[in-house]
């Protein structure tokens, strides 16, 4: 298994290092220009990549890629994880530079909005934590926010929004995969959620004597769906926790044993059932629209952005590149 995993790891490097080749094959080679400051380790237009902060991204690179730091590291994975910090940092900058070019700027407020609402996707003192982890500052993390929008205000504008799928090619996709537009077996079914297994065996008693379920549901349960009585809708199985799987093997009007999850104790009771079928183009349609604009939108980027590199001048300076370890 391992010397699969290291297969497969090579392969990965390999095939970056040929972007990496690719993308500064229209730089200089170890016999162009030198470098009089050995703190410069690329120039992209004529403007400098300092050697400091490509360290810092390269360090990144080997938490993310969790290569511990008391750990040799091979060539092999050393250039790869150099080449990776270099790229991001060339394509950056070919792209800030098209930002400046093209006169783009966030809206008011913009950042400080993304900033917001990113800040309170997170615990109390978990973003101090993943800052502590990126050794940056809160500023740092700030500027890097704003050059992401930029850049996505930048590639919206110049690529995303010039790319179209048309009616026909949608039909084609669904003609020619039929096989991916299938709808699962899907159930209906009534739940109740209780705090531990006492109350489970009290409503399971509540339901032999005749209560009705949705009654119960109404009057015991903890979960979301209490107040309409219990109903989930229809689901399919991997929808929900492993553990609610079971309940696909009740008959329609069949009341399920406990069954115990980290959040409680449920029990349930399926009301309807449909078989697995195969959806029509219309239900299939938004799905195939958001999957072939994706691909579309990706490959325009891919070329657009090639475009960009190949009118760029990149300068490499490879001492400095091969002193970094």
């Amino acid at each position: 298994m391992k010397n699969k995993r290291d297969s497969a790891f090579f392969a990965w490097c390999a095939g970056l290092l040929g972007l990496a080749l690719a993308l500064t094959a229209c730089g200089e080679k170890k016999d162009g220009p030198k470098f009089e400051n050995p703190e410069v380790v690329a120039r992209v237009n004529g403007e400098q990549l300092e050697k400091k902060v490509l360290v810092k991204e390269f360090e990144r690179n080997r938490k993310k890629y969790r290569v511990e730091d008391e750990q040799p590291l091979s060539k092999e994975k050393l250039v790869w994880l150099r080449m990776d910090a270099l790229n991001q940092m060339i394509q950056e900058r070919i792209l800030l530079q098209e930002v400046k070019r093209q006169g783009i700027e966030l809206e008011p407020d913009t950042l400080e909005i993304e900033y917001h609402n990113i800040r309170q996707g997170y615990e109390k003192g978990a973003f101090k934590k993943i800052l502590d982890f990126q050794e940056n500052t809160e500023e740092e993390w700030k500027d890097k926010l704003k050059r992401r929008l930029l850049i996505k205000k930048l590639i919206q504008e110049s690529v995303n929004s010039r790319v179209s799928v048309k009616e026909e090619e949608l039909q084609k996709y669904f003609d020619e995969h039929q096989g991916e537009f299938q709808k699962g077996e899907q159930l209906r079914a009534l739940h109740i959620m209780v705090e531990n297994e006492d109350s489970a065996r009290d409503i399971l008693k509540l339901l032999r004597k005749g209560k009705k379920f949705e009654d119960l549901a109404r009057e015991h349960s903890l979960g979301l769906e209490s107040e309409s009585g219990g109903d989930m809708g229809y689901f399919e199985a991997g929808q929900m926790p492993e553990e609610f799987d079971e309940v696909f093997e009740l008959k329609v009007n069949k009341v399920s044993d406990i069954i115990r999850t980290p959040y409680g104790y449920h029990v349930f009771k399926v009301v309807d059932k449909k078989p697995e079928r195969k959806m029509s183009f219309e239900e299939s349609r938004d799905a195939i629209h958001k999957k072939l604009l994706r691909e579309a939108q990706e490959k325009a980027f891919q070329t657009w952005l090639l475009k960009l590199k190949n009118h760029a001048k990149i300068e490499i300076n490879y001492d400095a590149l091969e002193n970094i370890h």
